[in-house]
């Protein structure tokens, strides 16, 4: 059975930046369901516990990096959306790496607000296209 809004979930060991992404999603998305975490481990145990549609996912981050989530959640259900987040764009293989492991996008930091809501619009948009707007994905 599906869930009437979609989840959003928040991985970042900054308290700043998840704070700010709360607030985007909150000023411009009416109903959805915001969760965070502070480190990869945790926001592998919300991903497991919530099947969230859209991830936002910081690259370097204490206990897991991003990179193995990625890589975790991928290979669980790669129908979901995940936006990396990381001030290290010079890095181009990283950023690659990051698509090739099936990344929706990456976000640099710091961040635009407009940037990172048009992110995670296109996240819900190719969920709901694909008719998995709000659905629990099959596990």
């Amino acid at each position: 059975m599906g869930r009437q809004y979609p989840i959003i979930l928040i991985v970042d060991d900054s308290q700043a930046f998840r704070e700010f992404a709360q607030l985007v999603i909150k000023d411009d998305l009416k109903f959805v369901t915001i969760i965070t975490a502070t480190n990869g481990m945790e926001g592998l145990q919300m991903y497991k516990k919530y099947k969230p549609d859209v991830i936002i996912l910081d690259w370097k981050m204490p206990v897991m990096d991003g990179m193995q989530v990625l890589k975790t959640v991928m290979k669980d259900d790669p129908r979901t959306k995940v936006i990396m987040t990381t001030a290290y764009t010079e890095d181009q293989l990283l950023l690659n790496e990051m698509k090739a492991l099936g990344a929706l996008c990456f976000v640099p930091k710091p961040t635009q607000r407009l940037l990172l809501l048009k992110a995670i619009n296109d996240g819900l948009r190719e969920r709901k296209n694909a008719g998995l707007y709000g659905q629990i994905p099959n596990v």
